[in-house]
């Protein structure tokens, strides 16, 4: 039976991480595919930037299939040509797509292309999502707001590499929320870019779902315990 979206969005909500799963030694990725089973994570957050939104370039699209079904795939679009790349995300599986607000093209043709589609054999819908870099205002999110499933607050700019300052960024959630107003409930708001422990610990305490973390998580090569701590300091199960 097909799930509704509210359905898919309390899911994906029971998800304290999304992990960017990038960042894993890729010869050590069996093993940590499975102790992220093990320890009931299931959001794997894949970062696709083609060096013309920013100068950062990554894997393509075709990446996003390698990984089990079993595991939502989260993907932030930071390229030239968002509509087009969605769709090739979309058909590779991607149970997420999120725009650059900044980015170039119709985001609210993209996104409702995105609200048409499904996921994991037609069996759950895809959800759209918005990034938003730290200086970009917030008024912009208005638009869109009926079209969006997750709102992704940025800790840094990719375009420069500047980051924001963390008051900023803990306002900044607080305006979101503020915005949303009932829609609250509907939405999920993420936090990505440049992520601590600490930080990701603040930004729960404001009501976020899920930080976005992958360097942080596999930085010492010990997941299994990295991932103990992080329980223990944000309180999930």
């Amino acid at each position: 039976m097909k799930k509704s979206k509210s359905q898919v969005i309390q899911a994906m909500k029971s998800q304290p991480l999304s992990v960017g799963i990038l960042s894993s030694n890729w010869l050590e990725l069996k093993q940590n595919l499975s102790i992220l089973q093990n320890n009931r994570l299931k959001l794997l957050h894949f970062d696709l930037a083609d060096g013309q939104f920013s100068p950062l370039f990554t894997v393509g699209a075709g990446a996003i299939k390698q990984f089990p079904d079993l595991f939502y795939k989260d993907v932030h679009l930071m390229v030239k040509n968002q509509c087009e790349l969605a769709k090739t995300c979309v058909a590779n599986g991607a149970d997420i797509v999120t725009l650059q607000l900044e980015g170039d093209g119709d985001l609210a043709e993209t996104l409702a292309w995105l609200n048409a589609q499904s996921a994991v054999e037609e069996q759950q819908p895809v959800l759209g999502g918005i990034s938003l870099c730290p200086d970009t205002d917030l008024s912009q999110l208005a638009p869109y707001l009926d079209q969006v499933d997750v709102i992704q607050v940025l800790t840094l700019d990719p375009r420069s590499g500047e980051k924001a300052d963390e008051f900023s960024v803990l306002t900044r959630i607080k305006s979101i929320i503020n915005i949303l107003g009932t829609k609250r409930q509907d939405k999920i708001i993420s936090v990505d870019g440049a992520m601590t422990l600490d930080l990701a610990t603040k930004v729960q305490a404001l009501g976020v779902d899920w930080v976005v973390s992958g360097s942080a998580l596999f930085a010492d090569g010990n997941l299994e315990q990295t991932l103990k701590t992080w329980q223990a300091q944000l309180g999930y199960q």
